[in-house]
């Protein structure tokens, strides 16, 4: 059976509203353990409502009670945050609604609600049962890279930067991970290589990560990635660098001791990715005066070049 993500059924859905029965079809082939739920997700995100209102009443009692914890979460209500995963818990580790999966999606949103309430309660436990069990069950799927992503940001957030680094590299450019957690692993990988002075590999993952975005049709990311790229990248021009491609083709591990290379731009790199963000007039219009003008002065100080 060929398999779609989510996102890709409410694309669809949103150029034509698909037939009930089609849509159940279509829903089955979404490549995740419990489908009808993350298309409810993206729905809500997205609030296209009708597609929502049609997917949740094919929702568990557990689901629901995960999907209202996006609401809770944007009105800050934490205790009943705390109720609804307690419930949640009870129901998928009962004998009947047994769900491995959901369990490791509980346990995941308790280590970060823990973080967002302030909560005493140190949530580094839940974050390391979560990895273990939703990388055991569902190996490569978007709730496992999404469990090593929270991981790796809890660890940044305790100032352990070298043990989050450690975490995003456990997600390989060319793996099996969707796009979109390949791309947030890098853009996080590339934040602490930024604090932490290697600028060159900073410059590679920002590079990867708008390549990613873009790829997944994720245009406000692959935007802000871009954007990223350039405020850091244009600080290092030089005209006889090699192109980023090339740098990230021959990329090799660095032994401890091993000096970290000087970050060298070719300035062609810097006019494709400004061109790139440019070109999304729709972002580009809403965006800071400063940030655009920013963005057409690197288009015009290298337009002429090549």
């Amino acid at each position: 059976m060929i398999e779609i993500q989510a996102m890709e059924l409410v694309n669809l859905w949103i150029e034509k509203p698909i037939q009930i029965d089609k849509l159940d079809d279509l829903i089955e082939k979404v490549e995740s353990s419990n489908p009808y739920l993350e298309v409810a997700e993206c729905s809500i995100s997205l609030n296209i409502i009708d597609l929502y209102d049609v997917v949740f009443s094919k929702l568990t009692d557990s689901e629901k009670l995960i999907l209202e914890l996006i609401t809770l979460r944007n009105k800050g209500d934490y205790e009943k945050m705390f109720f609804n995963i307690e419930q949640g818990l009870e129901l998928v580790r009962d004998k009947e609604n047994r769900d491995l999966v959901l369990e490791g999606r509980l346990r995941m949103e308790l280590g970060l609600l823990k973080i967002q309430s302030g909560s005493e309660e140190n949530p580094e436990s839940d974050f390391e049962w979560a990895l273990r069990r939703l990388s055991s069950v569902c190996e490569f799927s978007r709730l496992h890279g999404l469990a090593i992503i929270n991981k790796a940001a809890y660890h940044e957030k305790i100032d352990e930067k070298l043990m989050a680094l450690h975490l995003y590299g456990e997600i390989p450019l060319n793996g099996n991970f969707p796009l979109e957690v390949v791309a947030f692993s890098r853009v996080g990988a590339a934040r602490i290589l930024t604090q932490i002075g290697h600028i060159s590999d900073a410059c590679r993952h920002l590079y990867n990560a708008h390549k990613i975005f873009t790829k997944s049709n994720n245009t406000e990311l692959a935007w802000h990635s871009g954007f990223q790229f350039l405020s850091i990248a244009s600080k290092y021009v030089d005209i006889n660098a090699d192109l980023i491609d090339f740098q990230i083709l021959n990329a090799k591990p660095r032994e401890l001791g091993d000096e970290i290379p000087e970050p060298k731009i070719h300035p062609k790199d810097l006019m494709i990715i400004a061109n790139n963000l440019k070109k999304n007039e729709t972002i580009y219009k809403e965006v800071d005066e400063s940030i655009k003008s920013f963005v057409d002065s690197i288009i015009k100080n290298t337009s002429g070049l090549f």
